[in-house]
């Protein structure tokens, strides 16, 4: 298997910010590529171990080639994030000081035109997180409503010219099922009025306008389908549960959606009572979980954007176990 071609985000900012230890065990619950896991391993030698989780089980299989010199120190497991606590309770790993989250996709996802995530892709409409379950792509752009189509574009993606995508998409699907990433990509550019703009679409996914139009129609495809959102709040109070005291959460977000997921998050845990103003006394019973360590939100300095233009719309925020 080719090495992995992903480079790590905001890498220093998090090995700094989750204040790493020799000996501390760590949970990078979105493997990826390896780099944040091959950093966080280089911080806690010469007794720290990492359990590394991903989905998919092609970057569990690049990652286990990456860190192959800390194999002692290492356990790699293919699972969803959101089942955290069992995987950890089957990989015997205890005393957890930090987590890591990237919520990212992966250079090496983008590439493989098997996956369907790049708007240039001849390959299946697919865009699974995981190559071995659940609904693809093209099941939903081929067989939901009009209306259903629409209220994802929307919801997920942000988009503007949702209902005239879906009713192009479902209009002409009747014709044909599309079958690849890239030509839906084309009929998301004839959806938001861009006909004369195929031209000034590089093969990189990058226009004239800035962001490919198809982006955030992608993303909504892809949160739909990974249930990108869902897992998300579902693993954050998992993740504050396996830590130890003192231990710390660092969660890397693209889109404004997962970013107000987490910040909201913690806010919440970082606060006692939730009772309304108005109640005379406390009936929550709420505590306060969390202290936040960032209080604004680290962003890429613009030397890490040239060197890696994935990283722009990265926004890293940390928080820890009281």
């Amino acid at each position: 298997m080719n090495t992995t071609a992903h480079i790590p985000v905001l890498v220093n900012e998090v090995i700094a910010g989750l204040n790493l230890k020799p000996s501390d065990n760590v949970i990078d619950a979105t493997l990826g590529g390896g780099g944040h896991a091959e950093a966080i391993l280089e911080a806690t030698a010469l007794n720290g171990k990492l359990l590394g989780i991903d989905w998919d089980s092609k970057a569990v299989k690049r990652a286990q080639e990456r860190l192959a010199k800390y194999k002692n120190r290492l356990i790699l497991k293919t699972g969803n994030y959101r089942n955290v606590k069992e995987i950890i309770y089957e990989s015997g790993f205890n005393e957890v000081s930090a987590v890591l989250l990237d919520l990212g996709l992966s250079t090496d996802q983008l590439a493989d035109k098997s996956r369907g995530f790049s708007f240039s892709s001849e390959g299946p409409l697919d865009m699974r997180f995981s190559d071995q379950e659940g609904l693809t792509a093209a099941a939903v752009v081929n067989t939901w409503s009009e209306k259903d189509l629409a209220h994802i574009f929307r919801k997920y993606g942000e988009e503007r010219h949702a209902s005239r995508i879906a009713h192009l998409i479902v209009a002409l699907r009747q014709r044909a099922p599309f079958n690849s990433a890239l030509e839906l990509a084309d009929v998301v550019l004839r959806g938001a009025g861009r006909r004369g703009g195929k031209k000034r679409i590089s093969a990189r996914g990058g226009s004239a306008f800035g962001r490919h139009p198809a982006t955030r129609v992608f993303q909504a495809l892809r949160i739909t389908i990974n249930r990108e959102l869902e897992n998300l709040e579902a693993a954050l109070p998992e993740m504050v549960d396996i830590l130890a005291s003192q231990g710390r959460l660092a969660i890397i977000s693209f889109h404004s959606l997962e970013d107000r997921i987490v910040k909201q998050f913690f806010k919440r845990e970082a606060i006692g009572c939730l009772c309304p103003p108005e109640l005379p006394e406390c009936r929550c019973r709420h505590q306060a979980r969390l202290r936040l360590i960032n209080k604004k939100v680290i962003t890429p300095t613009e030397d890490e954007i040239r060197r890696n233009p994935a990283a722009r719309s990265a926004k890293l925020r940390i928080a820890e176990k009281i």
